[in-house]
């Protein structure tokens, strides 16, 4: 009979694991529909960029025609999602280079300082809220509840600006701008992301923090943490065996819900550090109206955040299995 039970369970598991994994189809359709429109509404388009507005209509007319830019909107889209689905990203309207190449030289880049910048939050922001929680009221609260205040007010970019003008300019410690890959120099490569890094998780860590000390609190209050530290249990084994299991579920929300945030941030850190990341890529492509190079980007940025956040829903599923099962009404 518990054998079946755990059988049922483990099938009810598996299917809203998959279920999950099945969902981000049909989300992923719905931003790249959205995407296309917002970017095909813009103003002008790629020939503009190419040509000037004073060139000759008739020249500007065959252009436009060889882009495939005088198709309706929606029979670009379809064409646009049929060479994805074979794998094309398309090719830039300004220069000659493909999408895929222009990806696969900036993507990198980014996700190296967002996840840097995510490591060095985390690692940061999981013991201090921690501290913060079980030194409720003392002067360590205090001090971080005032640094978390500040983190999530201030702006990754005025931050970012604020770092250049003390530790570039002023102390000439660390580069203001520019970027070296890792494979070139680590040690240059660090010192150029130094200053990004913390300008995007700096605000990252400020939200970690604040809710894995509110988590906490919550959890510590519960009636088997109680039984835990009257049975004599060492206070280190109550909180990071047993209280943090539970506590981590809503950290992990935030978490995922800020990863969109991070990536957002380091699009605006590195116009302000001019790393060649995606983010400047986005911008650049945008203002000239390279459409294909907008939305192949964009949807690659937009993926990743998706994929993280269901992998964080599925997470959810292994650490507390009571979130795959639904009471059946009736």
């Amino acid at each position: 009979m518990l054998r079946l039970v755990f059988v049922k369970k483990e099938r009810s598991m598996l299917s809203n694991i998959l279920k999950k994994l099945l969902s981000v189809i049909p989300l992923l359709l719905i931003i790249s529909i959205v995407l296309f429109i917002l970017i095909n509404a813009l103003p002008g388009d790629a020939t503009m960029s190419m040509i000037g507005e004073t060139a000759d209509e008739e020249y500007v007319a065959q252009l436009r025609e060889k882009m495939g830019l005088d198709k309706p909107v929606v029979a670009r889209y379809f064409s646009w999602l049929a060479d994805v689905l074979r794998g094309d990203l398309g090719e830039s309207l300004v220069s000659s280079e493909t999408v895929a190449q222009k990806i696969k030289m900036r993507l990198p880049i980014t996700l190296e300082i967002t996840l840097v910048s995510m490591l060095i939050s985390v690692l940061i922001a999981l013991p201090f809220g921690v501290l913060s929680a079980v030194k409720r009221g003392s002067a360590v609260d205090t001090v971080g509840s005032v640094v978390s205040m500040l983190g999530v007010a201030m702006p990754s970019f005025w931050l970012g600006l604020l770092l250049v003008m003390y530790f570039s300019v002023q102390k000439g410690l660390l580069p203001a701008s520019g970027f070296t890959s890792f494979s070139q120099d680590p040690v240059k490569n660090l010192r150029c992301i130094i200053l990004p890094c913390v300008s995007i998780g700096f605000g990252f860590a400020a939200t970690v923090m604040r809710q894995t000390r509110s988590s906490l609190l919550e959890v510590l209050q519960q009636d088997y943490i109680m039984t835990a530290q009257a049975k004599g249990l060492r206070n280190r084994i109550v909180i990071w065996k047993h209280a943090m299991r539970n506590a981590l579920i809503p950290v992990l929300t935030v978490t995922a819900m800020q990863i969109g945030r991070l990536i957002g941030g380091a699009v605006v850190t590195e116009a302000v550090f001019a790393i060649p990341g995606m983010g400047s890529a986005i911008v650049s492509s945008v203002l000239n109206r390279d459409y294909p190079v907008a939305m192949g980007m964009i949807m690659v940025v937009a993926a990743i955040v998706v994929l993280i956040n269901t992998f964080v829903d599925v997470l959810y599923i292994l650490i507390d299995p009571r979130i795959s099962v639904r009471p059946k009404k009736g």
